[in-house]
């Protein structure tokens, strides 16, 4: 009996002498609300209670955001403020209905109909409801410091550029994972430069999509480039398993972190990308920066390559060679005054071509 007693005396001591270090990694919580014909999910981040005030992220399709099966972004959040790599914030989740289309397309686009269904372009109408109706709600419900950023996936992320680019007094933040930025032939990069100093974006894409966004980076020159971090996810699918941790750690460190722009190491993809609607082979060189942070973005659109090698293939200005005769090319990449020289092998795309 005695012993029994000792050993719970034990337990005991030992639970409550960890206590301290338990609270200091404190529980974030999920709050449900309606407004105007809208559900929202509310993510409060850990010791709410305490914090003064909060930016705050709204995020379109806002019922796939905190769950098991979800984004997980409650997860992720919470290990980035626990961890003091971003300020405590709120996270608005807007959920999506059967007008999905029609609030988050700016533009009339007949193939998207004929994938999609009929809509009606009509972002504009549901950026107008978040700002009039979704935004002073939050401000008088929750504690926040009317900092505000605007996300979404797929044409969640689409919205959430053309929101920020139209409305940039409001939102000065737009997250936007695999955004079908091809709406329209490409519409959203002719209102580039709508985009504003103060603003921040971050947009990026999964080397198993259909799409390829660094032409926008590099020729439009609609966006200044200090305002803008994409990042290229290799072999990253069209699909929430793709874009839950480094693609939404990113975002919000970029919405709510600090990056120390000068610590940092790159390091360089290869990649052969077989097109599944074409079955083209696109091979490309993706210089990848990872900041002290643990924010990744791919640089292709800000670093130089050099072919030294040049009667065996051609390098674009976006990473992309091209073979000319069956032999490895020899590649040097410059960002930031630092040369990195590596050898693509032929052997890897003929693997992929035949």
């Amino acid at each position: 009996m005695e012993r029994i007693i000792k050993t719970i005396q034990i337990v005991l001591y030992l639970f409550y002498s960890c206590l301290p270090v338990f609270s200091q990694h404190q529980i974030s919580k999920i709050e449900e609300h309606s407004v105007s014909g809208f559900k929202l999910s509310v993510y409060l981040p850990p010791g709410y209670d305490s914090v003064k005030n909060a930016k705050v992220l709204f995020f379109n399709d806002g019922q796939t955001l905190f769950d098991e099966y979800s984004l997980r972004m409650d997860k992720t959040a919470d290990e980035l403020i626990n961890s003091r790599w971003i300020e405590p914030i709120i996270i608005v989740g807007i959920h999506s209905d059967v007008n999905r289309t029609s609030n988050y397309v700016p533009y009339s686009d007949e193939g998207a109909r004929q994938d999609f269904g009929d809509y009606q372009p009509n972002a504009g109408k549901y950026t107008e409801k978040i700002i009039r109706q979704i935004i002073p709600y939050i401000e008088k419900t929750y504690k926040t410091n009317r900092v505000y950023g605007i996300a979404g996936y797929s044409f969640g992320g689409l919205h959430a550029t053309w929101a920020a680019l139209n409305y940039p007094d409001v939102f000065t933040f737009s997250g936007a994972l695999s955004p079908s930025y091809w709406v329209n032939n490409f519409q959203i990069f002719k209102e580039g430069s709508k985009a504003q100093a103060h603003q921040v974006y971050y947009f990026d894409v999964g080397t198993g999509e259909w799409n390829y966004y660094v032409p926008m980076l590099l020729y439009s020159k609609l966006l200044i480039l200090q305002q803008i971090f994409y990042y290229e996810d290799f072999g990253g699918l069209h699909d929430i398993e793709s874009w839950r941790g480094d693609r939404i750690k990113n975002m919000l460190l970029l919405f709510a972190g600090k990056t120390d722009t000068n610590t940092y190491h790159w390091e360089i993809q290869q990649e052969m990308i077989k097109s599944v609607v074409t079955g083209k082979i696109y091979p490309r060189l993706n210089p990848i920066i990872i900041y002290s942070n643990g924010l990744k973005c791919s640089i292709s659109y800000a670093a130089e390559f050099t072919l030294l090698n040049t009667a065996d293939g051609r390098i674009n200005k976006d990473g992309s060679f091209q073979f000319i005769n069956p032999i490895g090319l020899k590649v040097k990449i410059t960002y930031r005054g630092e040369e990195k020289t590596i050898t693509v092998p032929y052997s890897e795309y003929a693997k992929i071509k035949d």
